[in-house]
């Protein structure tokens, strides 16, 4: 199985995410590839809010990317204003070879993610809107400074979903 975890971010909290979970991945034998998505100019605080809450398209040097390879996505993102990163969306837009494939989520924020909740939901309607295949499985992350506060227990059960699938 050959997973590519795509994210963004701002911090480094969502990158720190990935990195677990591209570790965890690799422990039980899947060929997993990192692809931060990278912005054309990093935005301030407020702008970024801004630009979540009204889901802007802001512009990535990475686009064309060709996901052929991989069997199945994950795909992550900071939380801003109650919102996913709008960069998800501008990269997925012009993604080449992602039509069907098998996707999971995860998000990281401040407060503690609403499994249900609206950065959620946006990333939802963005990736289907690309046409992927999107799995039930998702996580949510607390982070503060690279660390997970609250969210850790469910990593192990969210990787085992993604090589079951």
């Amino acid at each position: 199985m050959t997973v590519g975890i795509v994210y963004y971010s701002r911090t480094g909290n969502t990158r720190a995410a990935a990195q677990i979970l591209a570790e965890k991945l690799k422990k039980k034998q899947a060929a997993v590839d990192l692809i931060e998505i990278e912005a054309v100019k990093r935005p301030g605080f407020f702008t970024a809010g801004r630009a979540a809450m009204k889901q802007l398209e802001l512009p990535v040097k990475n686009t064309d990317v060709d996901l052929g390879k991989y069997s199945s996505l994950i795909v992550g993102s900071p939380t801003w204003g109650g919102c996913c990163s709008p960069f998800v969306k501008t990269f997925f837009s012009s993604a080449k070879n992602i039509k069907g494939k098998k996707t999971a989520l995860f998000i990281t924020g401040g407060g503690i993610p609403d499994p249900q909740g609206k950065p959620r939901e946006m990333m939802q309607q963005s990736l289907t809107n690309v046409g992927v295949n999107l799995s039930d499985s998702f996580l949510g992350l607390q982070m503060k400074k690279g660390s997970i506060v609250v969210g850790e227990q469910h990593i192990d059960g969210f990787v085992q979903s993604i090589l079951e699938k």
